[in-house]
């Protein structure tokens, strides 16, 4: 339970981080980034220097749907506690956010990396652990049950 609550917190921390860094200086966080746009024009205008007619909606999927779910995520686990159901919704938010950061282009790897995409990277990674993390509570889960079922067979047979 503590990693299903853990990754969905980690992802929040990393909408504080500086989404790209450019000639040594911090540009604001992804929050700050896509919440106050008319805050951040010049580093709108820089990343549309790496990506022609940039915007800021193109980050609406990758942040705010996986921010949504991201809560729920974290709303539902103290309730669900350690379930299938509560695993599998891990895993979907985890692949749809490996999706979502493959075909944001201000978030994949490209040339505005090399400045320091560290938000951006941390956010794959940490999606990538909730589908791992997910996976293996599942496959347990599938693996207790068939101890339990072939524990169920062996005392009916000898019944």
């Amino acid at each position: 339970m503590f990693a299903f609550l853990a990754i969905p917190v980690l992802y929040f921390a990393t909408q504080f981080l500086p989404f790209y860094h450019s000639g040594g200086m911090a540009l604001p966080s992804l929050g700050s980034f896509f919440w106050f746009p008319e805050e951040n024009e010049q580093s709108i205008a820089f990343v549309a220097l790496f990506y022609p007619g940039f915007r800021v909606n193109e980050l609406t999927t990758a942040l705010l749907i996986t921010q949504i779910s991201a809560l729920f995520l974290l709303i539902m686990t103290p309730i669900l506690k350690s379930n299938c159901v509560v695993a599998s919704l891990m895993g979907a938010w985890g692949l749809f956010g490996v999706i979502s950061f493959l075909t944001t282009r201000s978030l994949t790897f490209s040339p505005v990396m090399v400045y320091g995409g560290i938000a951006g990277i941390l956010m794959l990674v940490l999606f990538l652990a909730a589908i791992t993390v997910s996976v293996l509570f599942l496959n347990m889960y599938y693996q207790n049950y068939r101890k339990k079922v072939k524990i169920f067979k062996m005392q009916q047979s000898m019944s």
